[in-house]
């Protein structure tokens, strides 16, 4: 067997391409309508929105929502807003010791003082980002924060509720809902009016409601590259959805079996973070085991995760950390794809560790983890295509 290792070919592949912090939100809602007639099913929907389809890495694919970062998101102002309810440093927030602890790199960045914390920014940036793209706002009135931010710091479970179900104080010429819309169009064109909205209509953002799930870092090979932070949150109620119609175009509530099957039969297409993610929530089939899991990571630590392609013979396979084919040592400066000489069926043969997904030449698709992920991450599940062609597989 041959090894060789070398960036994309191509002039562009020689300058550095800026990496974009971004945060993302996975909303699991519980939805009554959903059969609970067998030992498999689910009593909870994922949303997925489909981005618009011009020309980009990402064009009508299926995602979480989510963006990126905003320096309005880090804005010392927020603390005007938050001061309401006991917040008045960046600790009161309730995440300072989480300092100690590894962290990926859009939290441990070092920013001009007095800003936010990256812990409370990154989530503010995915309840605005999830505001803009689907109309969904994970924010409450003073006593409904304070609820959940007690919650948290009791290493308890806080549940999102959406404000737009909760109504709005105050009369102006618009219905309650009505008034939303038009500030989710303000705030998709300029991301500091989410602020001033909050401020306006007496609402705060609940990051406490929202719980870390996992980070990635788009590979260098892409043409466009992000650093981001995953979060979950859990809501007793499916929300009503009102997409942008800018960059999102529809919207599906599934579940994470839904949501592969869909894509193993071509119907929507999902990308390597909502694969993983629906991969990870397969065998929790509640509502509370969704919450119970991000509960018991809730004060873990967290490590980048760097996704390396390697190209077979007649596969490409992209590998994490743990998988014997993941360079050691392995930094962002390393080369972004690695080729070894041998079929699919001989590497898999002299490998024991195994954290990766294949595609295969013949357009299947493997997702394989047999390794314990640290920081009690919870492995996806072994899925191969070919078993999800049919309504059969659970």
């Amino acid at each position: 067997m041959s090894t060789t290792t070398g960036p994309t070919t191509g002039p562009a592949s020689k300058r550095k391409k800026p990496i974009r912090e971004a945060s993302t939100l996975v909303i699991a809602a519980r939805d009554l309508s959903l059969p609970q007639d067998t030992d498999h099913s689910f009593d909870y929907r994922l949303l997925l929105l489909q981005r618009q389809g011009r020309e980009d890495q990402f064009a009508g694919a299926s995602v979480f929502p989510g963006g990126v970062v905003d320096p309005a998101d880090f804005s010392s102002r927020w603390y005007e807003l938050y001061r309401d309810i006991g917040v008045v440093t960046g600790d009161d927030f309730g995440w300072g010791h989480m300092r100690d602890k590894p962290r990926p790199r859009p939290i441990t960045a070092q920013r001009e003082k007095g800003l936010l914390p990256n812990e409370v920014a990154f989530r503010i940036c995915a309840i605005r980002e999830t505001f803009e793209e689907s109309g969904v706002l994970i924010a409450g009135r003073r006593g409904d924060v304070l609820k959940t931010k007690s919650l948290m710091n009791r290493k308890g479970l806080a549940t999102a509720t959406d404000f737009g179900r909760l109504g709005l104080r105050g009369g102006g010429p618009f219905p309650a809902q009505e008034k939303l819309r038009q500030w989710q169009k303000y705030v998709h064109d300029d991301a500091s009016r989410f602020l001033e909205m909050c401020l306006e209509l007496g609402v705060y953002p609940d990051v406490w409601s929202l719980y870390q799930l996992s980070t990635i870092m788009t590979p260098r090979y892409l043409p466009k590259r992000y650093d981001t932070m995953f979060y979950i949150c859990s809501m007793e109620a499916v929300p009503e959805v009102k997409v942008d119609q800018k960059e999102i175009v529809d919207h599906r509530w599934l579940t994470p079996v839904e949501g592969l099957r869909l894509h193993f039969r071509k119907e929507i297409e999902l990308f390597f973070p909502q694969l993983n993610e629906c991969a990870r929530l397969l065998e929790l089939r509640s509502l509370r085991e969704v919450q119970r899991y991000a509960e018991s990571i809730m004060d873990e630590g967290m490590e980048p995760q760097l996704v390396k392609l390697v190209r077979l013979a007649d596969a490409n396979i992209r590998v994490l950390p743990g998988d014997d084919c993941y360079p050691r040592d392995c930094d962002d400066s390393g080369p972004s794809i690695m080729q070894l000489d041998e079929s699919e069926a001989e590497n898999f043969s002299r490998c024991e560790n195994f954290n990766r997904i294949t595609m295969t030449d013949d357009g299947h698709f493997k997702m394989l983890c047999n390794i314990r992920l640290p920081y009690q991450q919870r492995s996806p599940s072994n899925i191969n295509s070919r078993d999800w062609t049919t309504d059969s597989k659970l």
